[in-house]
């Protein structure tokens, strides 16, 4: 039995020496490669970055995308003004009503011996006007208006009588107006104008009835401001005189010229 343990023990042992040298690899020092590896940072170097080298991002920070920035408006890039305020150029339609104030008819009745001077309450006056704006800052148009005022009283001589009495008129003019354009909603204007007018002057007192109707020559001036509230859309404070250099009345002499002051609010669309 001995012998058969002994007759078994080199087969073991070259069975060892087999699975160790299937278990080792020849060492060759020329091709052992050992991969870099970077230092481990230390907490307090955390966040130093070194110059030259791009910032990384935050966790929660979004990358930068060209589209986005395309989006962006730059320094360079011009304000285009109709988007907010809409275009000032084409066609214009105004309209508006305020409080007007004719001054005293003053002339010389009948063989002009006797002063006549008739007096007007405060009135009112009513506008349209269809325009077309050539340049953001010329605009060409007509106008057609009413205005009433009422008779406050009329002189002859020395003597004042009060009674009834209205005065109408209904210009119809052509109209130049000049306007500044800012970098803001606001915009000023000014103009004039010229044409004819209709005009009616009633009066009755317990002595004298006096009524006649002529056209008569006139000229305006015009003066104001815009707020655009929309694009497009204008709120117009305005003040406007209106003026008949020779009144042509019925019965009446020479007279001096009439004046009509008016303070109006209207809007103006642009198209």
């Amino acid at each position: 039995m001995l012998a058969s343990l002994l007759s078994l023990l080199p087969a073991n042992a070259q069975t060892t020496s087999e699975v160790v040298t299937l278990r080792t690899a020849p060492s060759d020092s020329t091709n052992l490669t050992i991969p870099p590896t970077a230092p481990t940072p230390c907490p307090e170097d955390t966040g130093i970055v070194p110059i030259g080298t791009p910032s990384p991002l935050a966790p929660d920070q979004p990358a930068p995308s060209s589209a986005t920035s395309a989006l962006l408006p730059t320094a360079e890039e011009p304000r285009n003004m109709d988007e907010f305020f809409g275009s000032h150029d084409g066609f214009s339609f105004r309209t508006a009503a305020g409080v007007t104030l004719q001054q005293p008819l003053s002339a010389r009745l009948g063989n002009q011996t006797i002063y006549s001077k008739t007096v007007f309450n405060p009135g009112a006056r009513y506008d349209f006007q269809p325009s077309y704006n050539f340049t953001d800052w010329f605009r060409l148009g007509t106008e057609a208006a009413f205005i009433y005022n009422s008779v406050h009283s009329s002189v002859f001589g020395n003597d004042t009588r009060y009674g009834t009495g209205s005065f109408y008129q209904i210009p119809l003019l052509l109209n130049a107006t000049f306007h500044y354009v800012s970098d803001t909603p606001f915009s000023a204007y000014w103009g004039a104008g010229a044409g004819g007018a209709w005009q009616h002057l009633q009066t009755g007192t317990e002595i004298t009835a006096y009524s006649t109707t002529n056209w008569n020559f006139v000229w305006q001036a015009t003066l104001g401001v815009n707020w655009t509230v929309i694009p497009g859309l204008d709120l117009d404070l305005g003040y406007k005189c209106l003026s008949t250099p020779n009144t042509n009345f019925n019965g009446f002499g020479p007279s001096k010229p009439l004046f009509n002051h008016t303070a109006e609010l209207g809007l103006v669309w642009r198209f």
